[in-house]
């Protein structure tokens, strides 16, 4: 039982790193970018709201839904690589990046207004 578990793992893994080869640096970075960019904005979004900032929230949703056009309209990941790695670890890193920062744009959008 073990063997076949492990042969899936291996298979997968090869799947990825096929996938990889076959995609273009580009194509990765942007994918990579844009899901950063799509958890960082969705985590300050939540924060902004759980501290009641009016402003903030505002541009906050500004941003988010200005973002949401971009996010909504590209072609679905079909490959493992993009359903496995590209979307999930850049989304999650940006996510927790933008829960870590969104105190400091806080500040920021308070001093403005």
């Amino acid at each position: 039982m073990t063997k076949g578990k492990n042969s899936k793992t291996q298979t997968k893994f090869h799947e990825i790193v096929k996938d990889y080869q076959n995609a273009t640096p580009r194509e990765i970075w942007e994918g990579v970018r844009d899901n950063f960019l799509f958890g960082f904005i969705g985590a300050t979004l939540v924060v902004f709201i759980a501290t009641k900032n009016d402003y903030a929230v505002l541009v906050g949703y500004i941003v988010y839904y200005f973002y949401m056009g971009r996010i909504v309209n590209r072609p679905k990941y079909v490959t493992s690589l993009g359903k496995l790695i590209v979307f999930p670890i850049p989304s999650a890193a940006g996510a927790f990046t933008g829960y870590k920062t969104s105190y400091v744009l806080i500040d920021y959008i308070g001093s403005i207004f």
